[in-house]
């Protein structure tokens, strides 16, 4: 994969970076022409107050793409935007309050909505308060509608972009048959997951597990049946677990269990109880359905890859030694 095309892959995977890249671009190509302009027209302090404010952003920008860290600068970028608005005011009348607009618009895209509601707040006050222009209360009125107009309009696209992301991100990760994770969503928490253990030295567990002779279970009685066992299985992992464990479909008859805060010592008893509940309730036209599983605790240093391959390697080593057991990797 080349340079440009991980860049792009990137872009798209990541919605807030691209926001972000966005509205940092749109000020550079707008803010920059006019701050140039401005020291033609003896306005030097606004124009060094424009480049000032596109440094800002771009280093806000930088962050972003160097980090990950999307929220905090974006959070960085609309405060700056914002004081730009308001700065920009009390230095050009009586255009000055015609950035209000794109900012408010900035706001509710960029910030969460509580904090861009404090935002524009500021903004429309600050606004009100400094241009000599709106000093007639129909102007000052006239401005508070429109930038309440505006605001609200935002204010419902922000709110409906999020939801809709947030369902699709939900459907892109998740398994509709089972409900749980799928394989995509395992790799981001693994990553997560071992992130979290090492700042907290917590211990960290996985299983994997597959579903014994399954093919023979679909031959016979139908992938109704089959689907059928794996909505069973699924129903019994999400009754026999905690909320902080996370569980996964990695595809076919295979899933995996994500086990935060669970020791060695633990994950044993964690996939024998998880084996022996199987074997009791999950049946398949009234025929016992059993699980093979293989469990591994985190190792100091490891990948994830390194990590879910020692788990599959245990999983696959429960299969050569009869099936319907466990075996642990070493730690």
């Amino acid at each position: 994969m080349t340079g440009s095309e991980a860049w792009k892959d990137r872009i798209k995977a990541d919605f807030h970076l691209a926001i972000v890249l966005l509205f940092g671009t749109i000020t550079v190509l707008v803010v920059l022409p006019f701050s140039i302009r401005r020291f033609f027209v003896d306005e030097a302090l606004a124009g060094t107050f424009g480049l000032l404010i596109m440094a800002c952003i771009a280093s806000g920008v930088a962050y972003a793409w160097r980090t990950g860290r999307t929220q905090g600068a974006a959070n960085f970028i609309a405060a700056i935007y914002c004081v730009f608005c308001i700065a920009i005011v009390h230095l050009v009348q009586p255009s000055g309050a015609l950035w209000a607009y794109p900012v408010l618009v900035a706001n509710f895209l960029l910030a969460s909505r509580s904090r861009a509601l404090l935002l524009s707040s500021g903004v429309v006050a600050g606004v009100m308060i400094g241009n000599v222009q709106l000093a007639a209360v129909v102007d000052q009125l006239t401005f508070l509608g429109t930038a309440l107009m505006v605001s609200t309009f935002a204010f419902v696209f922000a709110s409906r972009t999020a939801l809709q992301r947030a369902q699709l991100e939900a459907i892109a990760l998740r398994d509709p048959l089972t409900g749980a994770n799928n394989r995509r969503g395992l790799d981001a928490e693994l990553e997560i997951a071992m992130a979290s253990s090492k700042r907290s030295s917590e211990p960290l567990g996985m299983l994997v597990f597959d579903i014994d002779h399954f093919k023979r279970v679909n031959d016979s009685f139908g992938h109704e049946a089959g689907d059928q066992v794996l909505r069973g299985i699924a129903a019994l992992v999400h009754a026999n677990t905690r909320r902080q464990d996370r569980f996964f479909r990695l595809g076919g008859e295979e899933f995996a269990l994500l086990l935060p805060g669970t020791s060695p010592a633990a994950l044993r008893d964690v996939a024998e109880k998880l084996r022996q509940a199987v074997e009791r309730e999950v049946q398949a036209e009234g025929h016992p359905v059993t699980i093979s599983i293989g469990a591994a605790p985190v190792r100091a240093g490891e990948t994830p890859a390194e990590w879910l391959a020692r788990a599959d390697a245990a999983m696959y080593a429960a299969k050569r030694g009869g099936r319907n057991r466990t075996v642990v990797a070493e730690a």
